[in-house]
Order: C-alpha cells, then sequence, then structure tokens
C-alpha cells in the first residue's frame, strides 16, 4: 500500500514540475493515428495511418464567456 502511495506521489511531483508547452501563432502540429484495417485481399489485416495537421491561431471563442441564453419551452394546451 505504501510503495503505491509512493509511486501516485512520485507521477504527481514529476507531473507538475514539467513545463508547459505552449504554442505560438503560425506553429504546426501534427498529429498521426496508426490503425488496422481488414481488407478483401491478403494479408486481410493491414495498419493504416491518417495524419491530421493544423496550424496554430488565434481562438474564435472567448473561453472566459459565461453568459447563458435563456431557453423556453412551450406546451400545446389541453384537449377538451
Amino acid at each position: 500500500m505504501q510503495f503505491k502511495l509512493f509511486v501516485v506521489s512520485l507521477a504527481c511531483i514529476i507531473a507538475s514540475t514539467a513545463p508547459a508547452v505552449r504554442a505560438a501563432e503560425g506553429d504546426v502540429f501534427r498529429a498521426t493515428r496508426v490503425y488496422h484495417t481488414v481488407i478483401k485481399q491478403s494479408p486481410f489485416l493491414v495498419t493504416s495511418t491518417t495524419t491530421v495537421t493544423w496550424t496554430q491561431g488565434p481562438s474564435v471563442t472567448d473561453a472566459a464567456a459565461t453568459t447563458t441564453v435563456p431557453v423556453s419551452v412551450a406546451t400545446a394546451p389541453p384537449e377538451a
């Protein structure tokens, strides 16, 4: 039990001391997804990849916005 607590505590300390990664405007990022795909020809199971590329830019949403839009639901009058 103490060993698990030690490992978790050590992981938290290491994670909290890691420097935050900040992206500058115009930085290009790529993410590659690797997955297995079944096909109709031999070898039948192949590895495929998908790459997504995007550029860092200004946000189009306000992260600090706290306004809410009131929603009203209209109900039909009871039938006689």
